[in-house]
């Protein structure tokens, strides 16, 4: 698992609302999406289809994204070189800052081993955060 938590200059309300929006429109947030298709919506889960661009090389993967307060899960469903989840965890640490932790729970379809991807998550986090914290 590779992990990376953050202190966001802004309140609970703020990030989780922005953590909702990231289910729509990942590209704001997350380096190198583009082509995003949401399949299936409703109360208590999203399917999403999206292309993800890392070194030049396209990658379509599809997710069923979970969220409750204050916790938001990405389960791939289909992809084409690893299996598991994301996960993005809000704390309160006052009314104008909040933690945010992402981790990455990825193994290797082939090898069975965890994929350990710190700058990914790292990347993930701090786009995450500079968009909440200049909108």
């Amino acid at each position: 698992m590779a992990q990376f938590s953050t202190v966001v200059h802004a309140s609970l309300d703020k990030v989780w609302n922005n953590l909702l929006l990231k289910i729509d429109t990942p590209e704001k947030f997350v380096p190198g999406v583009s082509g995003v298709e949401i399949i299936e919506k409703n109360d208590a889960y999203v399917i999403r289809k999206m292309t993800v661009i890392t070194d030049g090389k396209a990658t379509i993967l599809t997710e069923k994204i979970t969220f409750v307060p204050y916790i938001v899960r990405f389960q791939l469903v289909e992809h084409p070189t690893f299996e598991g989840y994301v996960t993005n965890d809000l704390t309160f640490i006052s009314d104008d800052r909040t933690e945010m932790t992402f981790d990455i729970n990825w193994i290797d379809k082939i090898t069975q081993s965890e994929v350990a991807s710190q700058e990914i998550v790292q990347n993930a986090v701090l786009k995450t955060k500079s968009f909440i914290e200049n909108t």
